[in-house]
């Protein structure tokens, strides 16, 4: 007989779910709530070529030949030849491509508990004798700062999970990002300070949806997630713009300008 629990449902969660909400909680129920995607046909094409590489890496780091899916396309050729010419600085030690955990946080809001899952899906996790060292492979078209990745959900989580579920100090780890289109590289350290910190928004954030997210059995009364302030630049390069009457008109061409450049690749 399963065992019972209290909990009201579990849920998983990635960076995705985190940066989107940290965004706009509104946007947040239009992509995982009501299952909308208004992203536009060449936004959607950059995101699969983006896939491609990634499962170009994979078939690479596991000695599989890749010519073929190299050759499918010339980007992937060149983001080949960059990464074979210019690679990140990495580790030694046992390497993990597209390699998954997870954790769980219980989260507890009177009367009622929600079980959280948490997830991180690793492009290439190196452990080392006395340092681990993540490694993110990113198509976008220019790289982003070091300021902008260590504030991401991605380079957060990815930390916080792999310190609660390793040996190793938080002091021990670090993240390099590598842009495939320039062939630069972000290297992200980390301490126990930003380990807590991490802690601290992440139950916050966690304690929010809770308040908001429909339990298991359908809710009588819709939740309510909140909207962005009127003329929130946020907005003017959100592909729900005109659903959430933040704009009386969006054209694709206008669409395309906001979006492919401030979200060239997303990952949920």
């Amino acid at each position: 007989m399963p065992e019972k629990t209290d909990f009201l449902s579990i849920s998983s969660v990635s960076q995705g779910h985190l940066n989107v909400w940290i965004t706009c909680q509104r946007k947040f129920q239009h992509l995982f709530i009501d299952g909308l995607n208004l992203s536009a046909t060449e936004q959607q094409d950059k995101r699969l070529l983006g896939e491609r590489f990634h499962l170009l890496m994979q078939q690479r780091e596991l000695g599989l030949d890749v010519t073929e899916l190299a050759e499918s396309d010339p980007k992937l050729q060149k983001w080949l030849l960059t990464f074979l010419t210019e690679p990140p600085t990495t580790i030694a030690g046992d390497r993990l491509c597209e390699h998954r955990r997870t954790l769980e946080l219980n989260i507890q809001d009177r009367a009622q508990a929600r079980c959280y899952v948490i997830t991180a899906i690793y492009d290439l996790l190196i452990l080392g004798d006395r340092k681990a060292q993540i490694l993110d492979w990113k198509t976008h078209a220019r790289p982003l700062s070091f300021a902008t990745l260590q504030a991401n959900w991605q380079t957060r989580l990815y930390l916080y999970i792999l310190a609660n579920t390793s040996d190793y100090l938080p002091e021990q780890l670090s993240m390099t990002y590598w842009f495939a289109n320039t062939a630069e590289s972000v290297a992200i350290a980390y301490d126990s300070q930003q380990h807590q910190q991490t802690h601290q928004e992440l139950l916050r954030i966690l304690s929010e949806m809770s308040k908001v997210m429909p339990d298991v059995t359908p809710a009588i009364v819709k939740p309510h997630f909140e909207q962005l302030p009127l003329g929130s630049d946020e907005c003017m390069r959100c592909e729900f713009a005109y659903r959430c009457q933040r704009r009386e008109t969006m054209g694709s061409e206008e669409l395309l300008a906001n979006s492919l450049e401030a979200y060239p690749e997303v990952v949920i």
